[in-house]
């Protein structure tokens, strides 16, 4: 009887040992597989480099701001803006701990209990639909791992994640976090997200606004704020829960932000950027890629501060505008079209047949009004295609005083620019592109930085700057810099008398801008305040080509210049920029400054770079200075009249090129250079009577004028070596005492130069004054004695008087 019980309790002692072996035989079998597993799925994995983790450099945001700190463009493949964790403020860092990993300081770098969770989840499903990833997770997935998700990514996951808390710390890794995960509308990492959602740096954002950035990560398309507020606010609402829950915020902190509203940046839908100065980011873009090269240019994050004065820039672009519009209407580019014969309308069709490009102007023959045509708009046909013509209230070509149809009657003609093609249920569109361009730029005299630089009407990103590629005929505007030449040699003075009378050059004879008027014998002053022709080319032929190459180049000249005696008519082609860079050496006395763009570039991490500012004197300021006096009187009595409006001392010189294609003035005050240029992108002529005077000057007067807004008058000052003498108006020789006051005036002379003999009453010019630049004595054989050669109106004196103060 005592044996049966003892039986059993054997029996039931071997089962549980059974039990417990199988069960130990399952846990090793079980650990075995899972380690063999491991094995099989990591034995592919590579080491990491955690030198080339820790040199993170994904792409980010590039912004370009003016020069006082207002973004005027951005450079991005990605938008990002890189921030160190110890920019992140603890409320931060701790709401996206709540909700993502709270146990981040504690694991090393897997929850085990979320995975053993998430793994029963997917074993149920079939496939993978739940994650338990930590914040170490993440990074892994996202620097080191495909994006793939299947079993045998996720155990490599967990491997590296490991190997990844041995190599980083925790802030490392958490910093790389918060620079790399999305958070929706095209932002990437925690510093671009909150400029986006709250227009300010992550470090200023409150807790209610952290939790809202915290939410988004997981779903950012569905948990975006501007696309569903309500979810938004619920995952926000459930972020506070878990930080009161972990106890990095009081709940009465959190119940403020959840009984609030969201708290967005009323421009939260896009970036605020300033538009007009567009010029100005491609000319960043280009200088990024000369230094820095294509390939790190969407991650170099850096902040490039242009010289623009955006004021400036957008009174330099209303006057380029008034000045277009004022040139369209005496043209008639864009007005006064007029219904065209029906026998004449075939050519016009024929002329605009072929497959459209955009950007090509075309003849279009305006069709009809359509009841579907917006009001602002008119149909025309281009060859066999309906373009849709839009005219803005306001713009260019909108004549206020005339209805649509008035301005373009059905059967005229119009050049328009196609803007966009046709499309399966839309017409191609276009725009009026009858007249001409223009550009015009401002630089700083003191610093040589460009101030405004306007490359065409409508510039937009990526367009032909004409300020800084256009290559034109400067014209008449190139004459200074021979007649300077002629200074440097000290043969010539402003007072030196030359003979304007016609010559031929192998079969070449160069006529002065009114035909066939010559003046005879006048002062090199007045040549250049009249701009006359022949008078730049006998001083060329004179002094040679080299001595003006030598002296452009000085100034600053860097285009091609053209080696016959054109040259002094203005036949090289250069840029407004080029020529811009020669008039700043002269505002500038003669030290050569290259004007620039740009500012300085800042990379984080890396020494910021800033222009090489090196001013070299390459010009002597004695001569400089005459030469500037000779150019005020371009200003005083000549060509530029105009520019008297400036209400102060200027100095400056107008261009024409051959056939009016092309109109310029460049000029400058002490304080500020500019120059404008006028002319069709394909050359043809602007219009009749379009000179520099006519065409450009408007558009110079208009940003010299906003440029020296504010600002006292300043004179240019005469350097010691430059001296002042009375000298006879006629013959430039010294005034004699008894001379009427009518037939005398004060000029300038650099120390050496100046006139030793007196003039006589009704006396030719003899002694140190060249008669006649070819010297074969027979020009005024028959002129009878104190005869006076006929020629304009003179400059009543070379400058104001040296005894007066312009300021």
């Amino acid at each position: 009887m005592n044996d049966a019980p003892r039986t059993g309790r054997s029996r039931l002692r071997k089962i549980g040992l059974w039990c417990l072996g199988l069960a130990g035989t399952g846990m090793v079998l079980g650990a075995g597989t899972v380690a063999g597993v491991f094995w099989y799925y990591g034995r592919g994995i590579e080491g990491i480099d955690v030198a080339a983790i820790r040199d993170y450099r994904p792409p980010q945001v590039t912004r370009i701001v003016s020069r006082d700190g207002v973004v005027i463009g951005e450079i991005f493949s990605e938008r990002r803006t890189l921030v160190g964790y110890e920019d992140i403020p603890a409320h931060v860092e701790n709401a996206f701990l709540a909700a993502e990993d709270a146990d981040f300081y504690n694991h090393e770098g897997m929850d085990y209990v979320g995975m053993v969770r998430a793994m029963l989840s997917n074993i149920e499903a079939g496939e993978i639909r739940q994650g338990a990833s930590t914040i170490t997770q993440q990074v892994v997935k996202n620097f080191l791992l495909s994006p793939e998700r299947t079993f045998e990514r996720k155990i490599q996951e967990i491997l590296l994640a490991r190997r990844l808390e041995r190599a980083l710390s925790k802030r490392e890794i958490l910093e790389l976090y918060l620079n790399e995960i999305y958070f929706g509308h095209g932002r990437y990492g925690i510093e671009e997200a909150s400029r986006f959602y709250f227009g300010k740096s992550v470090r200023d954002i409150n807790v209610g606004q952290a939790a809202l950035l915290a939410s988004l990560p997981k779903a950012p398309g569905k948990s975006s704020p501007l696309k569903d507020p309500q979810r938004s606010k619920e995952r926000q609402i459930y972020v506070l829960q878990q930080m009161v829950r972990h106890g990095w915020i009081q709940p009465i902190e959190a119940d403020k932000f959840i009984q609030g509203p969201l708290e967005l940046s009323p421009q939260t839908q896009d970036a605020v950027v300033v538009a007009g100065a567009q010029e100005f980011v491609d000319a960043a873009r280009e200088k990024l890629i000369a230094t820095y090269g294509q390939e790190r240019l969407d991650r170099l994050g850096a902040t490039v501060t242009t010289t623009v004065d955006l004021k400036l820039q957008a009174e330099a672009h209303k006057g380029l505008m008034e000045g277009l519009v004022a040139l369209d209407r005496r043209q008639g580019y864009g007005h006064k079209i007029k219904p065209t014969p029906e026998k004449q309308q075939a050519k016009v069709l024929e002329k605009g047949k072929g497959p459209l490009q955009v950007g090509a102007v075309l003849p279009a023959l305006i069709q009809p009004r359509e009841a579907s045509t917006p009001a602002d708009s008119f149909v025309a046909l281009v060859g066999d295609n309906r373009v849709l013509v839009r005219v803005p209230e306001g713009s260019r070509y909108d004549d206020p005083k005339l209805s649509i149809d008035e301005q373009f009657p059905p059967t005229g003609v119009a050049m328009v620019r196609i803007v966009s093609l046709p499309t399966a249920d839309q017409p191609a569109h276009g725009e009026i592109g009858s007249g001409p361009q223009a550009a015009v730029l401002v630089a700083a005299v003191d610093t040589g930085e460009v101030l405004a630089m306007v490359g065409g009407e409508n510039y937009q990103r990526g367009d032909f700057n004409r300020a800084t590629a256009a290559k034109r005929q400067p014209g008449s505007s190139f004459k200074p810099f021979v007649y300077g030449a002629a200074l440097a040699t000290e043969k010539y003075t402003a007072a030196t008398i030359v003979n304007d009378s016609p010559e031929i050059y192998e079969k070449w004879r160069p006529t002065n801008f009114e035909a066939d008027e010559y003046r005879g014998d006048i002062r090199l002053r007045v040549a250049l305040t009249h701009s006359v022709n022949t008078i730049a080319i006998k001083l060329l032929d004179a002094i040679g080509f080299e001595a003006a190459h030598t002296f452009a180049r000085a100034a600053g000249i860097r285009g091609e210049l053209a080696s016959n005696l054109a040259l002094a008519l203005g036949v090289s082609e250069l840029t407004p920029f080029d020529v811009l860079s020669g008039y700043l050496t002269l505002a500038r006395g003669g030290s050569q400054l290259e004007p620039t763009v740009i500012r300085k570039i800042e990379i984080p991490g890396e020494p910021a770079w800033t222009p090489e500012r090196a001013p070299q004197q390459t010009l002597r300021d004695d001569i400089v200075f005459i030469l500037t006096s000779m150019m005020t009187s371009v200003v005083e009595e000549g060509t530029a009249r105009a520019a008297r409006a400036l209400g102060r001392p200027s100095a400056g010189k107008t261009g024409t090129s051959a056939e009016h294609r092309d109109a310029w003035y460049a000029g400058y005050t002490p304080r500020h250079v500019a120059v404008a240029w006028v002319g069709f992108d394909v050359p043809k002529k602007i219009g009749k009577g379009e000179t520099g005077g006519k065409a450009a000057l408007p558009i110079w007067i208009a940003a010299m004028k906003a440029a020296e807004a504010d600002e006292p008058p300043l004179p240019f000052v005469p350097p010691a070596s430059v001296q002042v003498r009375t000298i006879d108006r006629r013959t430039g020789l010294l005034a004699p005492a008894d001379a009427k006051p009518e037939d005398v005036l004060e000029e300038y002379f650099i120390a050496g130069t100046e006139p030793i003999e007196t003039a006589e009453p009704a006396a030719l010019p003899t002694g140190d004054v060249v008669l006649d630049l070819y010297g074969d004595g027979d020009e005024h054989a028959d002129a009878a004695p104190g005869a006076e050669s006929p020629g304009p109106e003179e400059p009543k004196n070379g400058l104001p008087s040296v005894h007066d103060d312009p300021g």
